[in-house]
């Protein structure tokens, strides 16, 4: 009877014992296989979640003077060059910036909402991007927003549509600076925060293309630093902008670290519970060693022949895990993005691959572990045993 045969039948007519195994090792295979899953998921998420939350840094040129008039200061600083933009925003850290300018600006034929005279003009190469926006302090209701190829277009609140019965594709004209504008947006703002309504957000090249300040948005919060490393000389000042992120960092970090522990601790507990029952199932069969033995089947049969028996078994979890697996990270899949928004869990087949060949190696090293003390012994002896 060959070594294969014996080991089918050994599995076929201990039913009790051979499915107790075989749920073992299915329980083990989905929990690691989910738990690998799980924490590349959460991972992901949490990069998906620094990306949205994000991260920026001011740059502004030097303080040149103040201008005292009064009880009145003001504060004049150096200009930033446009090709410094460029290169700086050129910086593969950098995903987006806006460089922004804001003056005041006298209406010719509208109302201000506060009723002054004249209100601010924001001019901004990318209005997606301005702090406002960014902030959630002010969202953009109809239209668009302004990008680098505009030219003499607006953003307007609100208030001032509706003070002045305005609509999307209507001009406004300002008396100083003389010119006008086409509204292509319209914003609202958020009741809870305080905000200048009078505020009219316009392209760069409406205010002058003189630059005071530009934002730059890093790809990855984790990257601010280096980004701002990358630039040199003495003409700028430079300032963090990482209060969003930084109120989620500590939780993203404890979320990975209690992750990654309660996923070591569950492998460590099943693995050594399937050291023992394997250790208990090898052991408890020195009768049968011996009786083997003395039908002359040597001691290298009798290895192979326990572990086939177990890998029989083994076989079958895998086959009944891999449907489970997938079945259940869809629906994990749904609960995250029902939880943290869009995300992937995935179970690539290499990973499942590699987690099956170190499960096999932790079977067979297990099985040899524990037969060792049985096969060092002579053939007299396990004999003896038996008596």
């Amino acid at each position: 009877m060959n070594v294969l045969r014996r080991a089918i039948l050994y599995d076929t007519r201990r039913p009790g014992k051979s499915l107790t195994l075989f749920l073992l090792f299915l329980l083990i295979t989905l929990l690691c296989t989910m738990s690998f899953a799980v924490l590349d998921a959460v991972q992901n998420a949490a990069s998906s979640l620094r990306e949205t939350v994000g991260a920026s840094f001011t740059l502004r040129g030097k303080p040149l003077e103040i201008d005292a008039d009064g009880n009145d200061y003001s504060m004049e600083f150096a200009g930033i060059s446009p090709q410094d933009v460029q290169q700086i925003a050129s910086n593969p850290e950098i995903k987006a910036y806006n460089a922004q300018r804001t003056t005041l600006a006298m209406a010719d034929g509208f109302i201000y909402p506060s009723g002054m005279p004249s209100g601010t003009v924001s001019g901004n190469t990318e209005s997606a991007w301005n702090q406002g926006f960014t902030s959630g302090i002010l969202t953009l209701a109809e239209g668009r927003h302004i990008t680098q190829k505009d030219e003499n277009v607006a953003i307007i609140s609100r208030e001032l549509v509706e003070e002045n019965s305005l609509h999307l594709g209507d001009k406004l004209s300002f008396s100083e600076p003389p010119t006008t504008v086409k509204i292509i947006g319209i914003y609202e703002s958020d009741p809870s925060m305080e905000f200048d309504t009078d505020t009219i957000f316009t392209d760069l090249c409406t205010v002058g293309n003189s630059i005071e300040r530009v934002d730059f948005f890093v790809n990855d919060p984790t990257k601010l630093e280096t980004a701002m490393a990358r630039i040199e000389g003495d003409n700028y000042t430079l300032q963090a902008n990482t209060a969003e992120y930084d109120a989620i960092a500590t939780q993203l970090a404890t979320i990975g670290r209690l992750t990654a522990v309660l996923i070591i601790a569950a492998i460590a507990v099943s693995a050594t519970v399937l050291l023992l029952i394997l250790a208990m199932r090898v052991r408890g069969r020195t009768h049968e060693v011996g009786i083997l033995i003395a039908v002359g089947i040597g001691k290298s049969q009798i290895f192979t022949q326990f572990i086939m028996e177990t890998m029989l078994l083994f076989a079958a979890a895998m086959l009944v895990s891999c449907p489970v697996s997938y079945a259940a990270a869809a629906q994990f899949q749904v609960y995250l993005r029902e939880m943290i928004g869009a995300t992937t869990v995935a179970i690539p087949a290499r990973n499942v691959i590699l987690q099956y060949a170190a499960e096999m190696a932790v079977v067979v090293v297990a099985i040899l572990v524990a037969g060792y003390p049985i096969m060092r012994l002579q053939s007299k002896e396990i004999l003896s045993k038996m008596s």
